[in-house]
């Protein structure tokens, strides 16, 4: 539980950046519907039975975030800022590559449908946000473009329908339990422990057949989903935030000679453009264009930046 004073409660200390770039670190955190301590012990014995991960995976950071203290300072909200905007807004922000993503995808034109965010999308079906949440559609009626999730219903595209439900949930006020591993495999080796973790919830009936992993726990799939996770969720031992400066993979951007506000300024706006290998100029956030990448292809990456998309 969180502390007397409403702030994390730091149990296993953060001990700094990594200096070695063969290193990464993901952070874990355990969804507040999540049966907490089940859900870590579980992924705690799938590493200690593994000699490979026994090695290679150090547990470095274990902190347990209250509920109050989330509501408090907008964590959710901060984290999930853009996804947020297009849930509101909708149609409005859609940048010249969403529209042409949603016209190769759905086969209509942009312009003739209609598209609404998350919570314009309640009001006109009526429902709650978790019935908004459960909602299942076959794969060809989902877009995910520039980190949006667009979901066809009967005539109505939802944009980003997970938003108010994931702000209800952590509006009732209910803990987080973030961890922290510093490990040398690598996050596409990273993701298979979690598809263990996943067949292993399954098996034990924790987590039902119908329902995504990903209502349970979350982890950082690259390089800067770890910065955005240790900007929201990393705290030291007094409750106050560690800078996003000593995560390590800023502390390896910093060393390669990319100034702080550059980094902070593509967490704040991660809807980037830049040009593939073929010369072609592509539109992603930041997260999906660099997930599961090391750190050095993930420099690179950034380095063929062309320009960022300002929600606003």
């Amino acid at each position: 539980m969180g502390n007397d004073k409403g702030l994390p409660s730091v149990l296993i200390p953060y001990p700094g950046p990594s200096v070695d770039p063969s290193t990464e670190d993901i952070f874990v955190y355990l969804r507040p519907e999540s049966n907490g301590y089940l859900v870590e012990s579980l992924l705690l014995k799938i590493i200690q039975k593994n000699p490979e991960y026994k090695q290679r995976i150090f547990f470095v950071y274990l902190a347990n975030i209250p509920g109050e203290f989330i509501l408090k300072n907008h964590i959710i909200e901060k984290h999930y800022l853009v996804r947020m905007r297009f849930a509101v807004l909708g149609k409005t922000l859609f940048t010249e590559f969403m529209k042409r993503d949603f016209e190769e995808r759905f086969g209509r034109s942009f312009d003739s449908c209609r598209i609404v965010g998350a919570f314009e999308a309640l009001r006109i079906l009526g429902w709650t946000p978790e019935q908004l949440f459960a909602l299942w559609v076959p794969i060809e009626d989902v877009l995910i473009t520039s980190g949006q999730s667009v979901k066809r219903y009967g005539d109505l595209f939802i944009v980003n329908y997970d938003i108010p439900a994931l702000v209800q949930k952590n509006a009732q006020g209910t803990d987080i339990a973030v961890m922290l591993f510093r490990t040398s495999i690598g996050y596409e080796s990273f993701a298979l422990i979690f598809k263990q973790m996943e067949q292993a919830l399954r098996d034990a009936k924790i987590l039902p057949q119908e329902v995504p992993v990903d209502r349970v726990f979350h982890y950082s799939k690259g390089p800067f989903e770890q910065i955005l996770d240790g900007r929201d969720y990393l705290y030291s031992s007094a409750g106050t935030h560690i800078p996003c400066e000593e995560l390590s993979f800023a502390t390896y951007l910093l060393q390669q000679g990319i100034p702080k506000e550059t980094i902070r300024g593509v967490i704040e706006h991660p809807i980037v453009r830049y040009y593939d290998e073929l010369g072609t100029l592509r539109e992603n956030s930041i997260y999906a264009y660099t997930r599961g990448d090391s750190y050095p292809k993930a420099r690179e990456k950034f380095l063929r930046m062309n320009s960022q998309v300002l929600i606003r």
